[in-house]
């Protein structure tokens, strides 16, 4: 009967990679989606993606002003209540997009209401960690709710079937950039940093 079980599995599994080199091959010869003729803002997925990311800061900004936290300070929060323990600046500068300017800022603030703390590094004296406090987690939790109502309002027009899609379309995406990124060399890593702190400085002028 074992013997059964396992001759079933092994099918299956041969069965899922044989399906799975399929799909790759499959999407290895499928035509580019884009040309230099096609490409255009409102059909470029990085364009959208980015701007749409932009147009609702700005929105939940507007919808934060009523709070005694702003939108950029609750992001912080809510990515340091949902970590366990502390984090360094570093970590979560990647993390969140924030240079470390722009970070140590953020912190500053966090910190000076007793929403946030910094610490030394258990593991590494010399390294300073951030942590969130019990304020700054019934903080984040009170202004979730400002939040909810504003999802909920911009994907108001759309069924759940297709917000549904809409999500899983776009953890791919992020899975595939997050591959992509693993894959850079250092030296790519340092231009795209360098980059996105010039891009945010030109943003602020």
């Amino acid at each position: 009967m074992l013997r059964r079980g396992s001759r079933f599995l092994t099918v299956v599994a041969s069965a899922n990679i044989i399906w799975a080199n399929i799909a790759v091959a499959t999407m290895s010869k499928r035509k580019p989606y884009y040309t230099l003729a096609s490409l255009q803002a409102d059909n470029s997925v990085g364009y959208l993606v980015k701007r749409c990311g932009v147009l609702m800061t700005q929105v939940a900004e507007e919808r934060f002003a009523s709070l005694s936290i702003s939108f950029t300070l609750w992001l912080v929060l809510t990515w340091l209540n949902a970590h366990e323990g502390h984090i360094s600046a570093t970590r979560l500068s990647t993390e969140i997009g924030h240079d470390m300017g722009a970070l140590t800022r953020v912190v500053d603030e966090l910190e000076r209401r007793g929403y946030a703390k910094r610490e030394r590094s258990r593991r590494d004296r010399r390294a300073v960690e951030i942590a969130i406090t019990a304020s700054g987690r019934q903080q984040a939790q009170d202004a979730r709710r400002v939040l909810v109502e504003l999802l909920n309002q911009l994907v108001a027009p759309f069924s759940s079937e297709e917000v549904d899609t809409l999500i899983q379309l776009l953890r791919r995406l992020m899975l595939h950039l997050l591959e992509a990124a693993e894959r850079a060399t250092p030296a790519q890593k340092v231009r795209a940093r360098t980059a996105t702190r010039k891009s945010k400085a030109e943003a602020s002028r």
